[in-house]
Formats: C-alpha cells, structure tokens, sequence
C-alpha cells in the first residue's frame, strides 16, 4: 500500500495503524512532506514498512516497493514462528488445567482488543501468559508494553500511563509519551491492578471505554488501538464489593478471566518446569545444564511450593550455584526444596534463616536477598519495600536491573 500522510477523514498514520492489525506483513509506504520535522519518525512508529517525500522520485518508488516485497515471506515466517514459541518455550506442562490456560490463551488472542482479566497467587506466572496472549494474537509484530500499577505513587503512575507536556509541571521539561500511547497497536499489561489508586480508577474506565485518553496539561484527546490485560493476586471481586476497588471498572475489565492455578493443584507438571528453570539458569550461568534425578522430582512434587514458580525457580538457581556435577541432587536444593516437616534437623521450621554460598558477586547477592524477601511476604512489593529500607520506587529499579521483572512474575 502506498498513501499521503496528509488526507481528508483519515490520515496515514492511522490509516496504517488500522491495517496493522489485521496484515500484520503488508508493506505500506508513506508519502510525507519534505522537511516537516518528526513526519518519518511518526511514520515508522505507526508501523509502516517505508516513506519517501515529495516530490516523488519514481525510480527509488519502485526500487523501495520491490524491495519491501521481497521482504514479505521471510517476515511471514518469522511472524508465524513467533506465535508458535509461546507454547512451547512459556507455558510448560500437560495437566489438564494448562490445556485449559493454553486454550483461554488462544481463545483471547484471537479477538482484537478484549480485555482480559489475570488472576492467581502471586508466582503463578500471570506475566508470562499475559505475553502468551500477545505473541499469540495479529498485533504479536506491534509492542507489548508493561507497567506495575504497585510500583509508582498515584501523580508518577499516571505519567508514566499517559504521558504529560511540556511544563505540565515543575519538572516536565518536554513532553514524554505515556505507555498507553507507545502500546498503541499492541498489548499494555497492567500488573498489580489492585493496587491501581482510587483517583486513578476512574481516568483507567474512561480510558478502556473510549480507548482515549489526555496526556498530563494537554486539551487534545488521543485516541490508540490497543489490547488491555490486567492482572493481580488479590480477591478483586471482594474488593469490589467492599467499595476498594471500582465495581465498574472490575466488570470492565473481566471481559475475559481466568484463574491460573498454583503449583501445589498441578504437582505432576512440577519436573518439566523445574526441569526449564534448570535450563535457563544454566544458560545464565554459562554452564553445562545438570539434570534431576527421580528423587530430586519426587521432593519438588510433594512440596506445596508457597511461592509458586518464582519460589522453584529461587531454589533451582541457588541450587545451580552448589551444584557441579552432572546430576543436580536434592541434597543441593537447600531448605526451601525439602519436606515440611525436615526444613531443620530439628523438624521445626525457621523461614527467618537464609542460605547464603560462597563466592557470589555482590549483585547476585543482592539479587539472592531480594527474592528471598518477596517470597518470604508473598511478592508484595510494598511490605519489602519497607523491610529492605527504601522505597518502593528503588525497589522496582533495583529489580529492574538484577532482571527480577521478567515473564515468570
């Protein structure tokens, strides 16, 4: 497709956000002004595949045309690869409450922009199949953007959702796209919705019923085309009913829910995932990936796992950092792997204690203490916050960096 920026009723940014989400590997060129600043930056964003400026020269027309073409199938297999990766390398397992999550995953990517609701305890792997339904769904080659609603205070939340102008207030030196804008054409994933402010609440129902919204100190509306998926670990409905969350916009946004189920409730699945983690912490590591033997499956199977897969993911890391030979034994799992009733030689259980190797760098230690603090308050965010000592802003960045925000929370 070739078409003008510039057009009556539509224009070619929105024009070419529109087709994107159906013809995900069509080639559309944009036809801009010459010399009009940020008109090809705004172009590609929107997801075209070129522009040229005017006046046309016909010859580089053609010669961008034939080479967008050529494109094509090789995009049409990465794209096609892309929505099979998610089955296999994300959401592991064979119980037939997995069939049933993989089969609400397809069910909701294949409807453009539904809202989906994610619910479970915390470690269940909400984030994971949040990204499952994007790499899933037509708009798998537009952004999946994410934002923790238990992260930020009320006035950086909203920035950070909205985006503000210039000298909207005191620090707002120019003006900052918001998540929901660069998401535009994809998939923004709110975690820890719960925790979303009162005041904010309502700005959120306006924003999924309109699918427009205003940046901070700004008159004009911007309208995106995007999917929305929410997630937390709390009683949402409870919460409705007591008047702590929005009834309106928990309807709103349970469009579409599911409960993912923990650990404990899909115990003969417990090897493959643990059998992952091993895996991808090796990979980490740089080291040849061991294996676990009948036994070792056997204890990770009659655990209760608290904590859920971030817990067995916890314990097959630390137990990596003892383990050298080619059979990871449960004798390298520590505490956390064992029975209840033998976490101590004494039989008594001590949660305050941690295990601490040898030979660590001071961010895998780092990294070590601020897993074990979350699992310890059940991923809540806030409460470790206040243990570590700093804010909860800090944290988040500190997670951030030591790669704590990945797909498995």
């Amino acid at each position: 497709m070739v078409s003008d920026l510039v057009m009556p009723g539509i224009d070619g940014l929105a024009l070419t956000r529109r087709l994107r989400e159906t013809h995900t590997t069509l080639p559309i060129i944009i036809v801009t002004a010459r010399g009009e600043e940020g008109d090809a930056e705004r172009v590609l964003e929107a997801g075209a595949t070129d522009f040229v400026t005017k006046p046309i020269d016909t010859a580089a027309l053609v010669t961008r045309l034939r080479r967008s073409l050529e494109d094509v199938p090789a995009q049409e297999i990465l794209t096609e690869a892309k929505r099979k990766q998610f089955d296999p390398h994300g959401i592991i397992g064979s119980h037939p409450r997995i069939t049933e999550l993989r089969r609400f995953v397809d069910n909701v990517a294949a409807v453009p922009q539904v809202s989906a609701l994610l619910l479970g305890e915390s470690g269940t792997g909400k984030n994971l199949v949040a990204r499952a339904i994007h790499a899933a769904s037509p708009q798998a080659d537009f952004r999946f953007v994410e934002i923790n609603c238990a992260a930020l205070p009320t006035h950086l939340l909203e920035a950070e959702l909205f985006g503000y102008e210039k000298g909207a207030f005191t620090d707002a030196r120019q003006a900052k796209r918001g998540l929901a804008e660069e998401a535009d054409g994809g998939t923004l994933f709110l975690d820890e919705i719960g925790a979303l402010p009162l005041e904010l609440q309502a700005k959120l129902l306006t924003f999924l019923e309109s699918r427009t919204f205003r940046r901070i100190g700004a008159t004009r509306e911007i309208r995106v085309q995007l999917r929305i998926i929410a997630a937390t670990n709390i009683d949402l409905a409870a919460d409705a009913a007591s008047g702590r969350f929005r009834e309106d916009l928990y309807y709103r946004l349970n469009v579409a829910s599911t409960v993912l189920p923990p650990l404990r409730a899909i115990r003969s699945d417990v090897p493959a995932i643990a059998a992952h983690f091993v895996q991808r912490a090796a990979e980490y590591f740089r080291r040849a990936a061991p294996s676990l033997d009948d036994a070792g499956n056997q204890r990770l199977m009659a655990h209760d796992w608290p904590g859920n897969a971030r817990e067995l993911r916890n314990i097959i890391e630390r137990a990596l950092i003892f383990s050298r030979g080619p059979i990871l034994h449960i004798e390298d799992l520590g505490p956390a792997g064992r029975r209840d009733e033998d976490n101590d030689e004494h039989g008594s259980n001590n949660t305050d204690a941690l295990r601490i190797p040898r030979g660590l760098t001071l961010e895998q230690l780092e990294r070590l203490y601020i897993e074990a603090t979350l699992d310890q308050l059940d991923g809540n965010v806030q409460a470790a916050a206040d243990q570590l000592g700093v804010t909860r802003k800090v944290l988040w960045a500190r997670r951030r960096k030591l790669g704590l925000l990945g797909a498995d929370e």
